[in-house]
């Protein structure tokens, strides 16, 4: 697992097995986090730099529930989910 970027206590974009990983915290009256697969037009515009992951955490949040067949439960985190 390789960390790609992040923004502490807020996200970290992951590299995992081929897919790229968006794991962000979530607020409101309980925090939790959230960890989504991105596709492949996510990854590109990301490399590109026509997007950014804190774009995507926003849009995400926006809409939890369009991108709820992407979610990976339980979260990934890098130390929490590998030996690195």
């Amino acid at each position: 697992m390789r960390v790609l970027d992040r923004q502490p206590y807020s996200y970290v974009l992951l590299a995992r097995d081929g897919e790229w990983i968006l794991t962000f915290l979530l607020g409101g009256p309980v925090e939790r986090d959230v960890s989504v697969r991105l596709t492949p037009a996510e990854v590109t515009a990301i490399e590109d730099g026509e997007s950014s992951a804190t774009d995507l955490v926003e849009t995400v949040r926006a809409d939890l529930s369009a991108y709820d067949d992407r979610r990976i439960r339980p979260t990934v985190w890098p130390g929490k989910t590998d030996d690195e």
